[in-house]
């Protein structure tokens, strides 16, 4: 019993947590923090994070040492036309990539100290910081950063898109059948150009029409933008349906041999596209998509969307009206 004990307080001792107040107090942490710092610094946060940290030359000069002591620096912080020249020069010490939104601030030293910091509006340091040595609140936070960092985009990326204009292109997986529907519906509604559609089989033609999609491409018609569809036509498709679609000047074909015989997919604008794959097609009701959608990717990449053009215009052509 008595060494249970032991050990017990052993780790309370080590899993320790508190709040530094004072600026100068915060100040000198840090600069023991970095100083101390074996392989791996992790920072994130918003991007007035980057202008207090070139803003205060000890600190600057610590993450130097840092980097000749062979340290890695990961920073994920929000790369905006006001930081970017502050984050060119930290490129030279430390790997920075860009996330939208991000607030607040945290730390992670190697893997065993966790620090969480404030800014004010302004963004200077606020008075304050949390720092914990607490195994599960690091574990916990390092699983974050490593989550962030795999989404974040890097600094050259980043500031090309700011210099340049460029697009930024992603390709999204989305497993919520709701969320899939309502950016499907979200993507009708914003159309200005063109709506191609390839649905996989007559039923899911049919979910869709029960869920509303004929009153958004009747609002897109209206709009001017050039509609076409391939459906694998049944009698009710063919009798009804059909002509519905032609009176609103849509267009309309048969997709009985379709070789995406398990997959819907939606191309907007020739810019972007969404397509997903059918899981169970026995149900015709709307209210059994979440039974019926499996799996959709949703992307603004180039070479996917005319990959999905291309074969939308070919099997358009082999097809009769």
């Amino acid at each position: 019993m008595p060494n249970s004990t032991s050990s017990k307080d052993s780790i309370v001792s080590t899993d320790k947590t508190e709040v530094i107040y004072g600026a100068e107090n915060v100040v000198n942490h840090t600069l023991h923090l970095i100083s101390t710092t074996k392989k791996t610094l992790d920072l994130c946060g918003e991007s007035a994070g980057v202008s207090v940290i070139l803003a205060n030359e000890p600190i600057v000069k610590k993450y130097v040492e840092a980097k000749d002591r062979g340290v890695r620096v990961r920073h994920i912080t929000e790369i905006t036309k006001e930081n970017m020249r502050d984050c060119r020069k930290l490129m030279s010490l430390m790997e920075i990539r860009h996330l939208d939104g991000l607030k607040g601030y945290l730390v992670i030293e190697d893997e065993e100290i966790f620090v969480s910091q404030a800014y004010e509006d302004k963004g200077k340091w606020l008075p304050h910081m949390v720092i914990s040595s607490a195994s599960v609140l690091v574990e916990q936070q390092q699983y974050f950063f490593e989550l962030l960092w795999s989404k974040a985009i890097p600094a050259k990326q980043r500031i090309r898109e700011i210099e340049e204009g460029a697009k930024r292109e992603f390709v999204e997986t989305i497993r919520d059948p709701y969320e899939i529907q309502k950016l499907g519906f979200d993507l009708i509604k914003a159309a200005e150009v063109e709506i191609l559609i390839i649905f996989s089989t007559a039923n899911a033609f049919h979910r869709q029409i029960k869920a509303g999609v004929l009153q958004l491409l009747k609002e897109a018609a209206v709009r001017g933008v050039k509609i076409r569809m391939l459906v694998p036509m049944d009698r009710e498709i063919r009798n009804e349906i059909s002509k519905q679609l032609q009176d609103l000047g849509i267009d309309i074909r048969d997709n009985k041999k379709s070789l995406l015989a398990k997959i819907t997919t939606l191309v907007v604008d020739n810019a972007i596209s969404l397509t997903v794959e059918l899981k169970d097609d026995s149900k015709k009701r709307f209210e059994d998509e979440d039974e019926t959608i499996g799996l959709a990717t949703y992307s603004n990449s180039d070479s996917i969307v005319l990959t999905y053009i291309s074969i939308f215009e070919n099997m358009w052509l082999q097809k009769e009206i």
